[in-house]
């Protein structure tokens, strides 16, 4: 399986350790000349630090990347590709500078999310080919991707009180961390619950799939 994580614009101002930034030490290597040209071209500037670290939305907050034991980090890190209005497409551990950018910035009169979108469906094409992809992204980020090639495409829904959460980003993450925490495989999607969420429903039409959890709104 694979994890798409999403981007976040808002971003920690800790600061980090690598003094001289080089595109080539990230994944995604054919990216790279596009990212030399929004780096240049937005002034980003060291230090930095890991996507995990960097990244503040309420995702990355709520998968407490950080204090995940070993296997479960290297489970996340080896199976997941983050999307970036900066980068195009980042590992999780990758190091980045901040930024405050969305994918509504132009870059040189084009949105950003013009400008990688290309780029980002054919790397996403490749890497997708005959895999089962879980989606963690929003529906906006969603178009960016190429998923002709996957094998089966995973989308997850999410109901508090019989009305659907419109913000999910705390809920994808425990998901995700449920996922890999517990080892979780395309057999095993009904098992997913978190606080007082479990798994309602799961349809499948074609190759996408569509999980849906629901909760009594005891809590999130």
């Amino acid at each position: 399986m694979l994890y798409v994580l999403p981007s976040s614009s808002v971003q920690s101002n800790i600061v980090g350790t690598l003094e001289v930034y080089d595109v080539k030490f990230n994944s995604f290597i054919q990216l790279n000349q596009k990212r030399k040209e929004t780096i240049e071209y937005f002034n980003l500037t060291c230090p930095c630090i890991p996507v995990w670290r960097r990244f503040k939305n309420k995702f990355w907050d709520h998968l407490q990347y950080w204090i995940l034991p070993e296997s479960v980090k290297e489970h996340i890190k080896v199976r997941s590709v983050v999307l970036s209005p900066a980068f195009g497409l980042l590992s999780v551990e990758d190091s980045i500078p901040r930024y405050s950018l969305t994918w509504s910035h132009l870059h040189k009169g084009i949105r950003l999310k013009e400008y990688w979108k290309e780029d980002i469906r054919k790397t996403t094409r490749e890497l997708f080919e005959n895999m089962n992809v879980l989606l963690f992204v929003g529906k906006g980020e969603i178009p960016l991707l190429d998923t002709s090639k996957a094998k089966r495409i995973v989308l997850f829904e999410y109901y508090r009180k019989d009305k659907k959460v419109k913000n999910s980003l705390t809920h994808r993450a425990y998901t995700l961390r449920y996922i890999a925490e517990k080892g979780i495989d395309m057999e095993g999607l009904h098992r997913i619950n978190f606080y007082d969420y479990s798994v309602s429903s799961i349809v499948q039409k074609g190759k996408l799939i569509k999980v849906v959890l629901k909760s009594s709104g005891e809590y999130i």
